[in-house]
C-alpha cells in the first residue's frame, strides 16, 4: 500500500530547505542501521543527524534529535530487551515541571482547545434540562482546569437555568493539580451560585478498578452522567501476546527479513512517496483492558461519552512502521507548535518545554518500548469506531453547534495551517492535510452484547476515514 509523501514543514526559512532534504534520508538510513544492528553504521548516521539538526533551529531539526535519541537507546538496548528500557519522565523532571508542561501544551495547542470547546458543547446538549448532572473526567494528565471552568459558566447561562446540582469527578495522578482544580472551581461555582461538588480520584485510567467503576467514581443512581476522556484511552490498547512482549531482539529479526531489503534499495527525500507496505493495525480483536473499560462504562449508562484521541497509526507491531508514522505525525505537530510560538515569541520557552517533556517522551515511548512498556498506542478514528461499536456503543454525530464551537476556537488562534473536518459527525483536527486529533461522541446501545456478531451487523454503517 503506497504511503502518502512526507510534507515539508509549513513554516520554514528558505535557507533550510537543502538541510531538510538531507536530514530525512539520513533518518531512514539510521533506522535501517539500527534494524540491522550495526553499531558502527548507526553511529555515523547519528552523528550526521546531529550535525544537520544543529545547522538551523526548526521543527524537523528538533524532532530529529528526539528520534535520534530514541534510535541510539534502542540500539544500545538491543541485546538486553526492554525491561526498564525507558526511564519515566518523573525520574529526571520535577513533577511540578511536568504539570506545567501539560498546561503549556493545552494553552499552546489549537487542537486541544478546540477539542475541549466541542466536548463542552456536546455535554451541554446531552444534559439539557437535567437537574442533577455528574461529569466524569477521565483525561488524567490531559485534564485541564479551563475546560471545566468554562463549562460551569455555560451551565449558569443554560436556557431554563442551571442544574440543581453539578458534580464533577476528576481522575488525575497529581494531587496538587486536583487540589488547585477543586479550589478554582469551588470559587467559581460559589460566585455563580451553582450547587457544586468536586470529587477527586488519584490515579490513572489504566489503574482504575473497572470491576467496580460506579463506586470508584462515586456515581449515584438517578443522576445524568457525561463522560469525558481526552488522550487516554490509547493507553488501554496493550496486547497480552507473546510477540509484543518478546523484546527487541526478536522484533528486529522479524523486521529484518520484511523491511531491511526495501529500505536499503530505496532513496528517500522529504518530497518522495514512502512506498512502505503499511502494516494494518493488529487489533481486529478488542484488547482486553480496553474491553473491560468499555464494558464498565456501558454499565454506567451515561447520557454521552466524549473521546478525544490522536488520529495516528502509531500502534503498529513492527518498529519500522511506527517510525514511518511517527515521523509524519510529529513533524506536523511540531510544525504547528512552531507556528504558534512564532506568532507569539514570548511563548517559545513554553513550546520548548512541551516538546521536551510531553512530545519527546511520547516519541521515545513509541520508538523505544515494546509490550507493556509501550503505552503510547495511538490509533486512527476508523479503528476507534470499530472498538466502540464492537463494545456496544453507537456513534452520536456531533451537532452543528458543537462543531461550530470547535471550529471557532481553532480559527481564533489565527494559524492558516489549522484545518477541521466533520464529514463523519466527528470533529477531525488537522495541520494542513495531516490529521492530528479527533473528537467523537458515543452512547451505549440498549441491551447490546459486547462484541456479538449480531450487534456488529446491526450497527448503522458509517464511512470512517482511512487517512
Amino acid at each position: 500500500m503506497a504511503r502518502r509523501g512526507m510534507r515539508m514543514p509549513l513554516v520554514q526559512d528558505q535557507g533550510t530547505v537543502n538541510d531538510l532534504t538531507k536530514l530525512v534520508p539520513v533518518l531512514y538510513e539510521c533506522v535501517a542501521n539500527v534494524i540491522e544492528g550495526s553499531f558502527e553504521k548507526a553511529n555515523i548516521s547519528l552523528s550526521e543527524i546531529k550535525r544537520l539538526a544543529s545547522i538551523v533551529d526548526g521543527p524537523l531539526q528538533r524532532l530529529s534529535l528526539f528520534i535520534a535519541d530514541s534510535l541510539a537507546r534502542r540500539l544500545l538496548l538491543s541485546i538486553q530487551g526492554f525491561a526498564g528500557a525507558l526511564i519515566h519522565p518523573a525520574v529526571y523532571f520535577e513533577h511540578s515541571s511536568i504539570q506545567t508542561a501539560r498546561t503549556n501544551f493545552v494553552n499552546l495547542s489549537p487542537y486541544l482547545s478546540a477539542g475541549f470547546a466541542t466536548m463542552n458543547q456536546a455535554i451541554l446538549e446531552a444534559l439539557q434540562d437535567e437537574k442533577v448532572v455528574h461529569i466524569i473526567d477521565l483525561s488524567c494528565s490531559a485534564s485541564h482546569q479551563s475546560q471545566w471552568f468554562k463549562l460551569l459558566q455555560e451551565f449558569f447561562r443554560r436556557r431554563g437555568g442551571p442544574p440543581q446540582v453539578v458534580r464533577l469527578t476528576v481522575v488525575h495522578d497529581n494531587t496538587d493539580f486536583l487540589a488547585s482544580t477543586k479550589a478554582l472551581l469551588d470559587k467559581e461555582a460559589e460566585m455563580l451560585k451553582i450547587p457544586f461538588q468536586f470529587n477527586s480520584v488519584t490515579g490513572r485510567l489504566e489503574t482504575l478498578n473497572f470491576s467496580n467503576l460506579r463506586d470508584t467514581l462515586g456515581i449515584k443512581y438517578g443522576e445524568a452522567v457525561a463522560i469525558s476522556c481526552s488522550l487516554q484511552m490509547h493507553s488501554l490498547l496493550v496486547l497480552d501476546d507473546s510477540v509484543s512482549c518478546a523484546g527487541i531482539g526478536q522484533l528486529q529479526k522479524m523486521a529484518n527479513a520484511a523491511q531491511l531489503k526495501p529500505m536499503a534499495s530505496s532513496v528517500y527525500s522529504p518530497a518522495s512517496t514512502l512506498n512502505y507496505p503499511q502494516t494494518p493495525s493488529p487489533q481486529c480483536q478488542i484488547p482486553k483492558l480496553l474491553a473491560n473499560f468499555l464494558n464498565a462504562v456501558r454499565a454506567l449508562k451515561p447520557n454521552i461519552m466524549l473521546a478525544m484521541e490522536q488520529d495516528a497509526n502509531n500502534n503498529a507491531l513492527l518498529f519500522h512502521d511506527r517510525f514511518v508514522e511517527a515521523l509524519h505525525y510529529y513533524v506536523a505537530l511540531f510544525d504547528s507548535l512552531n507556528a504558534m510560538a512564532a506568532a507569539n515569541p514570548r511563548r517559545s520557552t513554553e513550546r520548548a518545554r512541551v516538546e521536551m517533556m510531553i512530545l519527546g517522551e511520547e516519541i521515545r515511548n513509541i520508538l523505544l518500548c515494546e509490550g507493556v512498556h509501550r503505552h503510547e498506542r495511538h490509533e486512527r478514528l476508523r479503528q476507534w469506531a470499530m472498538y466502540m461499536e464492537g463494545s456496544g456503543f453507537h456513534h452520536v454525530p456531533l451537532s452543528f453547534e458543537a462543531i461550530k464551537e470547535g471550529k471557532q476556537k481553532l480559527m481564533s488562534f489565527g494559524l492558516n495551517g489549522c484545518q477541521c473536518k466533520a464529514e463523519t459527525g466527528c470533529l477531525e483536527l488537522c495541520w494542513g492535510s495531516m490529521h492530528l486529533y479527533f473528537v467523537s461522541a458515543w452512547r451505549p446501545d440498549e441491551g447490546s452484547t459486547s462484541g456479538s456478531r449480531e450487534h456488529m451487523l446491526a450497527q448503522r454503517k458509517i464511512i470512517w476515514p482511512d487517512n
